[in-house]
């Protein structure tokens, strides 16, 4: 069955080779036009296996005699009977018998057996550990550590939502097409943030022509809403530094604000990001100083003056991903956690420097994690006296935006006789909307 040879030549790449799972999908099929027409059942069953990987790797690890080839051969197999059922569960076997012995087949035969069965965790495996959680949510038990630091309750929605399909939000330029046309079309749907709206069109998005013509552009609701809720008007000016590596933040800034103000946008690498080159260069805009920065600390060359509003949105761990990619956990190199962690703190302490007094920083980062979010503002805070905190809120996916992330606002100079969060509040921060906690057993259910 070529669907299968193709599928652990992927798989292979992704797990071994450390090649993400969009390339390795996009270099297999982008120049042999004979195998095309199988890329839709490819991507589903390699998607299939890395969506439930922790659990194979589990299922298959004992079995005697088996190479890491012959698990990841009958990894598919399992995510084909079990999950995606495309293919007879009889076509499936009689394609592993070309990798797998009969000897080999028998002894995965309890396995491939167990297909109608509607919990395929084993009993030994006590449905009240972190392990159970792990093998259910493919999601590695130091992951589950940095969710529970924010209540068992947040952490099991949190798994819960990531464990189901993303929803594609784009935000629509108005100036090119509105909303109110595209909502003719049954695909688009209006979100709770104007001129976002969620796609569940069939067509990929990269053929549907609003987007080719980049009249529309991937974006979360919830970037659009901080960028609101922070607007500034002319004389002021305003500094981005994103570190992440899509261009959401960049492009909002230019639609929201166009020629009204002065703008600064810095990113590790201007080359990486030609789109929005090209949005600056389409609208004419003259007021637009978009550089690169690969060291945050070191900017003064590119910034001549103090800003009204400074967003520093570094790069993470960006747990927000995990919904649109399978193989994101799974291929997450945790040995560059330090360097990541450094490299947030240098945006944040190299944005603080062009506030100016009485305006506003305002830190978003998108991921689930106390060290990125509360505790890094509380350090912050503790060596910058001159700054006090505004209010600050983790968001998860499960909630109104379907985001994960931690948005903070800090304010310059001296602090109003309001009540705000304390330091000790950092460290205690929940979901605003949160829970009490369930116990282990009681939350187990869907």
């Amino acid at each position: 069955m070529k669907q299968l040879d193709l599928s652990l030549e992927i798989l292979t790449e992704v797990l071994e080779r450390k090649k993400t799972f969009a390339v390795a999908l996009k270099d297999k099929f982008k120049n042999d036009l004979e195998i095309r027409p199988l890329r839709a059942d490819v991507a589903g069953l390699v998607g299939c296996e890395l969506r439930h990987h922790l659990l194979f790797s589990y299922l298959t690890k004992e079995l005697e005699g088996y190479e890491e080839k012959d698990r990841l051969v009958l990894s598919l197999v399992l995510a084909n009977d079990y999950y995606f059922r495309h293919f007879s569960p009889e076509d499936m076997e009689a394609a592993a018998k070309d990798y797998l012995s009969e000897e080999k087949l028998l002894r995965a035969r309890p396995l491939l057996d167990a297909a109608s069965s509607e919990e395929h965790i084993p009993e030994s495996v006590s449905r009240s550990s972190a392990q159970y959680l792990s093998l259910r949510y493919n999601t590695p038990e130091w992951v589950l550590k940095i969710f529970k630091h924010f209540g068992f309750g947040d952490c099991l929605k949190t798994l819960k939502r990531f464990g189901r399909p993303p929803v594609t939000t784009l935000r629509v330029r108005e100036s090119e097409i509105s909303s109110k046309s595209l909502l003719e079309n049954p695909d688009y749907v209006a979100t709770e943030v104007e001129s976002v709206l969620a796609y569940h069109g069939k067509t990929p998005l990269r053929k549907v022509p609003a987007f080719q013509e980049e009249k529309v552009f991937l974006e979360k609701p919830l970037t659009k809403k901080i960028i609101e809720e922070h607007l500034i008007a002319e004389p002021c000016e305003l500094l981005l530094y994103n570190g992440n590596a899509d261009s959401s933040l960049e492009k909002e800034i230019i639609e929201t604000y166009g020629e009204k103000i002065g703008i600064n946008l810095a990113t590790p690498n201007v080359d990486a990001k030609l789109d929005v080159s090209r949005l600056i260069k389409s609208k004419g805009l003259h007021n637009v100083n978009f550089f690169s920065a690969p060291d945050p600390l070191s900017m003064e060359a590119s910034i001549s003056r103090m800003q009204d509003l400074v967003i520093a949105a570094p790069d993470s761990t960006n747990f927000d991903l995990i919904p649109a990619s399978p193989d994101y956990l799974i291929c997450y190199d945790r040995d560059k956690m330090d360097a990541l962690f450094e490299q947030e703190k240098n945006v944040l302490e190299g944005a603080a420097k062009y506030v100016s007094e009485s305006g506003k920083l305002v830190y978003i980062i998108y991921t689930i994690s106390k060290k990125e979010g509360p505790m890094r503002i509380s350090e912050f805070l503790k060596v910058h006296p001159e700054f006090h905190l505004e209010s600050h809120r983790q968001y998860f996916p499960f909630q109104e935006h379907m985001t994960a992330a931690y948005v903070a606002v800090l304010q310059k100079g001296e602090k109003e006789l309001t009540v705000a969060p304390t330091l000790g509040e950092l460290g205690a921060i929940s979901s605003v909307c949160s829970c009490s906690q369930a116990s282990s057993s009681e939350a187990m259910g869907d």
